[in-house]
């Protein structure tokens, strides 16, 4: 280890002990001497249960609370029911994370941080600058002071799509790439990117909403991709075709899934409307992987076909585009590893 580092065998000694002495590393026996004989050495191992991560996703309309050890080993998850009373609301999201502990006959006490994983902009993990209307009663019940106080933590609010990329590049699709693009659409449209191997969130932590671009008819991008503009183009075409019934999202993939002539048609456009999207990003980043996620990966091969014909007739280098392998846990897997990042860097700075 100290070859490794560069540094003396005395000072990886003393930051040995420091790390024993805090409980993040463990003795567990002697291992076999060398080959030349000499002392055995002491085994030392990981402590996963040394603290352990809580992740609050405020994504869909089913918030999920869950909770791993340092290993990324899910121990319990608890989904939570919304309530109109704000100080209802945050007593269920307390109640969830120590009825999970409870369960696994943890003491509350190793929970070392919460992550709250939500769409819009939070400004250094402490404040939230813009959140999306569908999920303002949510933060109205001003979650992140509440857990800090009543679980005694360091709650960090990190955006969801930002999340879901580092949970791809750590455990997904996009494992180890160095450099990537994480497009969710549905309900909304937005980005996560990972420059050089790290999350990048720009000058105010609002980097991947590009569902703020502007497209060639001055309205936002978001307004022509998602679930209400599908909907609203796939009415249009069942009425040009004379056909009244009212679509929604269920029902759309529904009728894709019988593969309803329509319904392709509008879901196609609509991927060719993404594709325009990601061909700007990837030229704009000169990135080659964009992973997609959300809600519409449930349009699949129909939607995917309408994104790469986009991209295919007007690139200028080769773009990879695949469907995300974590779905709906991508950004509970983030959590899990910002989470991580957050007890150890909180460990270095007290010096262990």
């Amino acid at each position: 280890m100290a070859k490794e580092l560069g540094i003396s065998k005395p000072a990886v000694s003393s930051n040995v002990a420091h790390l024993l002495s805090s409980g993040l590393v463990l003795e567990k026996g002697e291992g076999e001497a060398s080959a030349s004989g000499g002392r055995k050495p002491v085994m030392l191992y990981f402590n996963e249960q040394y603290s352990y991560v809580g992740v609050l996703d405020l994504s869909d309309q089913a918030p999920v609370c869950t909770v791993c050890d340092l290993k990324y080993r899910i121990i319990g998850l608890e989904k939570i029911c919304m309530d109109p009373s704000p100080e209802t609301w945050r007593q269920r999201v307390k109640q969830a994370f120590l009825k999970i502990f409870s369960d696994a006959d943890i003491p509350a006490e190793k929970l070392g941080v919460v992550i709250i994983s939500q769409p819009g902009i939070s400004r250094d993990g402490l404040e939230t600058s813009y959140l999306p209307p569908l999920h303002h009663a949510k933060a109205d019940a001003e979650l992140r002071p509440f857990l800090q106080r009543e679980l005694a933590v360091p709650v960090v609010i990190k955006n969801n799509v930002n999340l879901a990329a580092v949970g791809e590049v750590h455990f997904g699709t996009g494992e180890r790439l160095e450099n990537l693009v994480y497009i969710s659409c549905g309900t909304a449209l937005s980005a996560g990117m990972i420059i050089q191997g790290r999350l990048y969130e720009g000058s105010h932590c609002a980097a991947g909403e590009i569902g703020f671009l502007l497209r060639y008819d001055g309205r936002h991008a978001e307004k022509g991709v998602t679930a209400d503009a599908l909907t609203e183009l796939a009415q249009k075409l069942y009425a040009e075709n004379g056909k009244t019934e009212a679509l929604s999202f269920p029902l759309i993939v529904e009728r894709l899934n019988s593969g309803d002539p329509l319904i392709e048609q509008a879901v196609y456009e609509t991927g060719n409307e993404l594709g325009r999207i990601i061909q700007n990003c990837c030229v704009l980043l000169d990135i080659s992987t964009v992973i997609f996620g959300g809600d519409y990966l449930a349009l699949g091969p129909v939607l995917f076909k309408g994104m790469r014909d986009f991209v295919e007739r007007t690139t200028i280098s080769r773009h990879e585009l695949i469907p995300s392998s974590l779905k709906d846990t991508a950004s509970l897997y983030g959590g899990f590893v910002v989470g991580k990042e957050t007890i150890l860097s909180v460990l270095m700075d007290n010096k262990i």
